[in-house]
């Protein structure tokens, strides 16, 4: 017996990508670059920033995509690692590259009578990729490191500045609550978005679709903000008591974690020579 067609309006809408951010989550794994130290991981991060501060160039920025590259496929980050952005972040970064061709740098091309910069255009493009490679940097070290490892490895790598009477670890014990703390916010702001697009009031009975009035759209914001506010505070209490119970603040930077070893040094030594004969080479 033939089963009957379903209509077309009763079939299943095609699934989308919510937006969704994975910074700070660490991908489980036993590779190379989670085995490091993750005070090693912060020094080869930083070593790249400076490098291409010193000298952002097309070569520079080839070099520092390919260390970063390698250690994506050696620490095998999946795709899926990758943060899912909406859909208007990429059409401003749209329209900031048109807004670049508008600019007065060199070399500067006519098109029916109107001036594009080429010039401008490439330095866009070239920060653009510079910044997506420092976040990527960034991302990794959060993906292969547990995040109970990054306060003890800032406490160790400030030792030293201890001697000058800054006040190192009350700037570990800070950076400490605020990794914790950013995932659990970005948890909540994930789970009230989910909660508002589930809401089901105020309905078009012509459309379906909710009225986009300003009253409702205030009404949202108002509710949305005040329900993030208690989520927050709740949180936070919770979170202090985790840590009182832990042994105070003083024992969320002196924590144990993973040390500097022979792989360390060689990793260190290596992103250190590749980034001086780097810049040697191209200030010849």
């Amino acid at each position: 017996m033939s089963r009957p067609a379903t209509p077309a309006r009763q079939r299943p809408a095609k699934s989308r990508r919510d937006t969704e951010l994975t910074f700070l989550r660490l991908v489980p794994g036993d590779s190379a670059v989670h085995r490091l130290w993750a005070g090693t991981k912060l020094l080869v991060a930083a070593e790249l920033a400076l490098m291409v501060s010193i000298s952002p160039t097309w070569p520079m920025v080839a070099v520092v995509a390919g260390v970063v590259a390698l250690e994506l496929l050696v620490a095998r980050i999946p795709l899926g690692t990758f943060p899912r952005l909406p859909n208007w972040f990429f059409a401003v970064f749209a329209i900031s590259a048109l807004l670049s061709l508008w600019s007065t740098t060199k070399p500067v091309t006519h098109v029916g009578g109107i001036a594009l910069s080429l010039g401008g255009l490439d330095e866009w493009a070239r920060f653009a990729v510079l910044a997506v490679e420092l976040v990527v940097s960034g991302a990794l070290v959060g993906w292969t490191t547990p995040l109970g490892e990054i306060a003890p490895a800032l406490a160790r790598l400030g030792g030293p500045l201890r001697r000058l009477h800054i006040p190192i670890d009350e700037w570990v014990i800070a950076i400490a609550l605020a990794i914790r703390c950013l995932p659990l916010l970005i948890d909540e702001i994930c789970l009230l978005g989910a909660a508002r697009r589930l809401r089901a009031h105020d309905h078009d009975p012509v459309r379906g679709r909710p009225r986009a009035t300003v009253r409702n759209v205030l009404t949202e914001t108002h509710d949305l903000l005040s329900t993030a506010l208690v989520v927050s505070i709740r949180r936070a209490r919770d979170l202090a008591d985790a840590i009182e119970a832990r042994g105070g603040l003083s024992a969320a930077a002196n924590s144990s974690g993973s040390r500097f070893r022979f792989a360390d040094g060689l990793v260190l030594f290596a992103t250190t020579a590749l980034c001086v004969t780097t810049l040697a080479v191209l200030h010849l």
